[in-house]
C-alpha cells in the first residue's frame, strides 16, 4: 500500500442521518382469511391464519398488524377476545395464548395447553367475561384467571361424553352451557367442582339432539338456543326440541331481544317469528361474527376456487362490515396468499414474488415501499392464468415464468408476453402450445436464454439475442418429459449455462459464442460419480468470485473453477445433513441457505456459519424455506416460507462505487459494551483509522467489504476510549481514495 499522509479537515454530519437498524425483522402474510373478529369503540381486531390486524373506525384502515416479528408465537390465530384491562388475548392452532397490550406492546403468553400432553390443542374460542377466560380447546375447557393468567380449571370429560372431545363455543350465565362435539353439557345447579364428570348433565347428538353438530348456544330472553347443522333448537323441560331451519348455522348471536342467526351464505335478524336478511351471497361464505357497540355487525368470510374434480381451495375474503342497511367489505393490504414459492428483488429494490401453479397459483405479487399489489386474473383480466411459479430479475426487467403460457415481462411498468403463438417457445410433448419456462436469464452479453421445463422438440436451452434471433439447442443425453424435466437454471460469468434436472443432477451447455456452429458446443454432466453428495440438486447459485454453489438434499458442493467443469467439486461441511431448497448470495458473498430447518448464513468460503435462524430463534413463520432473495442496495433480505415472508436487514450492503459522504451515527455515541457505531458510505473493501483531534492513532478498522462498518468504542489496546471528539478517515485499497468525518464520543 502506498504511503499516506491525512491531511484532516473535520467535516459536519448531516444531523437528518436516519440510522440502519441491523438485525431488525418484519414480517409480510395474507390476513384476509379471519378466524374471529372482536370489536372496540375505536375500530375492531381480527384473527387471521397471517397473524392479527386491528381497523380504525376513524381512519378507514388496517393500521396494525401483529405477526411474529413484532412478538407474536404463531401468526396461524383461530380466536380472540378482550379483556377489561384492554388486552388482547389471541388463541393459536397450536395451543399458545399469546395476551397483547396495546398500551405498552407487550405480549405475554400462556403455553400451558401448548406444554400438555394432548394431541391436538387448537384454541377454538376464547370468552371472556369478568375476571375469567374460558377458552374452549380441541380436548377440553380451561379457565384462566385474567389478573394473573393463572388456570382455574381444564375440565376434560362432562358427564358420560368421552374424555379429551373437541370444545367449539360456551355460554356462560349463571351456569356454563358447553358445546361439544358429542353435543351440550349443561353445569348442574350448584355444581362448582368442573373437573367432576358428574357436575355436568349431557345432551349427545343424535339421541337428545337431533342433529350431527352443535356450534353454538345463546341465552335469548331466558331461552337456551342452539345453532346446529340441522337447525336452530331450543331446550325446554329438560328436552332439546327443533325451533326452526333445517340447515346449517355457522353462529349466533343476540341483540336485544333480536336473534341473529348466520348461515353459510347469508345472515338474518329475528325477532320472534318474524325475519330479515341482513346479508346474501352467492359467491362467499360466511364463518362468524361480532356487533359493536352501534350496532354495526362485522362478518368474516371466504370465497371457494375449485382445484379438483371434488376439491376446493378456500380463500379468505376480508370482513363484511354492515351498517345503515348498508355493506362494505374490508379488506387488509398484503400478499394475496402465503405462499412464496419464488422471488426476487429488481434494480429499484422492489420484491416479486411468485405464488405457484394448479390450485396454489394466485397469480403474482409486487411489495413496494410497504404496498401489495397482486396481480391476477381478477384484477389484471389480460395475464394468461394465475400459474406463475417463478421469478428472476436484472438491471432492466422482471421476468415471471407462467406455468402453461410462457414468460410475462415487466419492463418500467409494463407488460408484455412471450408464448407458443407469439414467439419460438415450444410446450410440453403432451402440447406443444403449453409452455412453461423454469428460469429465464441474461448472459454477458445481453441475450436471454430460457431454460424450459420439457421441450417438445427436444431443445430445452433456448437463446433470444438483443437482435431479436431465436436459437434452439438440442438436449443431446435424453429426451424431457413431464416426469424428467428442468428444475432450475442459471449462468455464471463465462457464459456457461447450468441447468437441474429432477434427479439426475446438474447439466451444463456452452455455445462458445457461435450460436450457427453446433460442432463446439460443450455440454457436460456432473452427478454424484463426478463429486456431488447427491443427484436430487435443489438449488444452485453463483457467487461473487464466479463459483458454483450446488445445493443438493444432501448438503451443499461447490465448484470454485466453473471453466473447468470437470474439476474439483468440494464440500461444504457444516451444511452435510441439510437438504437445500434456496441459495442467495449477499454483497459481502456470504451465502443465505434455504432448508427445511431455516436459513443457514455461511460465509464467503462455506468454512464457517455465521448464523442460523429457525421458527425458535428467530421470528420466521416457518422452518420450511421456499425462496431468498436480496436487495444489496439496502442489504435487506427476503426469506419466502409457505406462511408468508420474512425480512431481515442486514449490514451487507453493496459498496459505493466512489466516496462521496460518510455518515457516522449514532452522534454522539455513548459508550456501552453492547451498542455499536456505525459507518456508512464505504467503497469496497475499505480501510478505516479513527483519530483524536491531534492527530493520534486510536484504533484501525478494516470494513467487511460492504458499505457498511462498526466500531465499538475500543482502542488497540481494547479500552473504551475517553469522552471527546474523534475524526474518521476512510481509503479504499490503493489509498487513492480517502474521505473524513467526525463525532462525538460520551462516555
Amino acid at each position: 500500500m502506498k504511503n499516506i499522509i491525512f491531511f484532516i479537515s473535520i467535516l459536519a454530519v448531516s444531523s437528518t442521518t436516519i440510522a440502519q437498524n441491523i438485525g431488525v425483522w418484519s414480517n409480510y402474510a395474507d390476513m384476509k382469511m379471519v378466524t374471529d373478529i372482536k370489536s372496540t369503540e375505536e375500530g375492531f381486531w381480527t384473527s387471521t391464519t397471517g397473524g392479527a390486524a386491528y381497523y380504525s373506525n376513524t381512519n378507514k384502515n388496517f393500521e396494525f398488524f401483529l405477526t411474529n416479528s413484532e412478538g407474536l408465537s404463531s401468526q396461524n390465530l383461530t380466536a380472540l377476545d378482550i379483556d377489561s384491562e384492554g388486552r388482547i388475548w389471541f388463541g393459536m392452532q397450536n395451543g399458545i395464548i399469546d395476551i397483547y397490550d396495546p398500551t405498552d406492546g407487550t405480549i405475554i403468553s400462556i403455553k400451558d395447553i401448548f406444554e400438555s400432553n394432548n394431541s391436538n390443542k387448537r384454541i377454538n374460542e376464547i370468552l371472556i367475561i369478568s375476571d375469567t377466560a374460558y377458552v374452549s380447546t380441541n380436548f377440553g375447557l380451561s379457565l384462566i384467571n385474567t389478573k394473573h393468567f393463572g388456570f382455574i380449571s381444564t375440565t376434560l370429560k362432562f358427564g358420560d361424553f368421552p374424555t379429551s372431545q373437541i370444545v367449539n363455543s360456551v355460554t356462560v350465565d349463571d351456569k356454563i352451557y358447553v358445546s361439544t362435539v358429542n353435543g351440550i353439557a349443561i353445569q348442574r345447579d350448584g355444581a362448582s367442582n368442573l373437573l367432576a364428570p358428574e357436575s355436568w348433565i349431557t345432551y349427545s347428538t343424535g339421541s337428545d339432539i337431533s342433529a350431527n353438530k352443535i356450534y353454538k348456544t345463546v341465552l335469548l330472553n331466558n331461552e337456551l338456543i342452539a345453532g346446529t347443522d340441522k337447525g336452530l333448537f331450543k331446550f325446554e323441560n329438560n328436552l332439546w326440541s327443533h325451533y326452526a331451519y333445517t340447515n346449517e348455522i355457522k353462529d349466533l348471536g343476540v341483540s336485544g331481544n333480536n336473534l341473529l342467526i348466520l348461515f353459510e351464505t347469508n345472515l338474518l335478524l329475528r325477532s320472534g317469528n318474524d325475519e330479515q336478511t341482513l346479508l346474501t351471497s352467492a359467491d362467499r361464505f360466511f364463518t362468524g361474527f361480532d356487533i359493536s357497540n352501534n350496532d354495526i355487525i362485522l362478518v368474516s368470510n371466504f370465497s371457494e376456487i375449485k382445484i379438483g374434480r371434488n376439491e376446493y381451495l378456500e380463500v379468505g375474503e376480508g370482513v363484511i362490515k354492515l351498517s345503515n342497511n348498508s355493506s362494505e367489505t374490508l379488506l387488509p393490504n398484503g400478499p394475496i396468499n402465503n405462499s412464496f414459492e419464488s422471488i426476487t428483488v429488481d434494480k429499484n429494490g422492489v420484491l416479486w414474488a411468485a405464488t405457484g401453479k394448479d390450485k396454489f397459483g394466485r397469480g403474482f405479487m409486487k411489495f413496494d415501499e410497504g404496498i401489495w399489489t397482486n396481480y391476477n386474473k381478477d384484477s389484471f383480466p389480460e395475464l394468461p392464468n394465475n400459474n406463475y411459479h417463478n421469478v428472476s430479475s436484472d438491471d432492466n426487467q422482471v421476468y415471471l415464468s407462467n406455468w402453461g403460457s410462457g414468460l410475462t415481462i415487466e419492463q418500467d411498468g409494463k407488460f408484455s408476453y412471450l408464448t407458443a403463438y407469439n414467439s419460438e417457445l415450444v410446450g410440453i410433448p403432451d402440447d406443444p402450445n403449453y409452455v412453461v419456462i423454469r428460469n429465464a436469464e441474461r448472459d454477458s452479453n445481453g441475450d436471454l436464454w430460457f431454460f424450459n421445463h420439457a421441450s417438445a422438440d427436444g431443445m430445452p436451452i433456448i437463446q433470444l439475442t438483443k437482435d431479436s434471433t431465436w436459437y434452439h439447442y438440442r438436449f443431446p443425453y435424453f429426451q424431457l418429459t413431464t416426469k424428467v424435466f428442468i428444475t432450475d437454471g442459471t449462468i455464471d460469468e463465462n457464459n456457461t449455462k447450468w441447468f437441474t434436472i429432477t434427479g439426475l443432477g446438474l447439466f451444463y451447455f456452452n455455445e462458445q459464442s457461435s450460436p450457427e456452429d453446433e460442432s463446439n458446443d460443450v455440454w457436460g454432466w456432473l452427478r454424484v460419480r463426478e463429486g456431488l453428495n447427491s443427484d436430487e440438486v435443489g438449488a444452485i447459485a453463483v457467487d461473487n468470485r464466479g463459483e458454483l454453489w450446488i445445493g443438493t438434499d444432501k448438503g451443499m458442493n461447490i465448484l470454485a473453477n466453473t471453466a473447468s467443469p470437470q474439476s474439483l467439486i468440494t464440500n461444504v461441511f457444516p451444511l452435510r445433513q441439510q437438504s437445500i431448497t434456496a441459495i442467495a448470495v449477499d454483497p459481502l458473498n456470504n451465502k443465505w441457505v434455504g432448508t427445511h430447518q431455516g436459513v443457514f448464513v455461511m460465509t464467503s468460503d462455506g468454512s464457517q456459519l455465521i448464523a442460523q435462524y429457525d421458527s425458535k430463534n428467530s421470528p420466521l413463520p416457518s422452518d420450511d424455506i421456499k425462496s431468498i432473495a436480496i436487495d444489496k442496495k439496502s442489504g435487506l433480505v427476503y426469506i419466502g416460507t409457505s406462511f408468508g415472508v420474512s425480512t431481515l436487514t442486514t449490514f451487507a450492503v453493496e459498496p459505493k462505487q466512489e466516496f462521496d459522504e460518510i455518515l457516522v451515527y449514532p452522534n454522539p455515541f455513548k459508550l456501552d459494551k453492547h451498542s455499536k457505531i456505525t459507518i456508512d458510505g464505504l467503497v469496497k473493501n475499505s480501510s478505516i483509522k479513527i483519530l483524536s483531534v491531534s492527530g493520534k492513532l486510536v484504533k484501525t478498522i478494516i470494513s467487511p467489504g460492504g458499505r457498511i462498518a462498526f466500531w465499538d468504542g475500543k482502542d488497540e489496546n481494547g479500552k473504551f476510549v475517553a469522552s471527546g471528539i474523534y475524526v474518521l478517515v476512510a481509503f479504499d485499497e490503493e489509498a487513492d481514495k480517502i474521505i473524513t468525518s467526525k463525532f462525538a464520543v460520551i462516555r
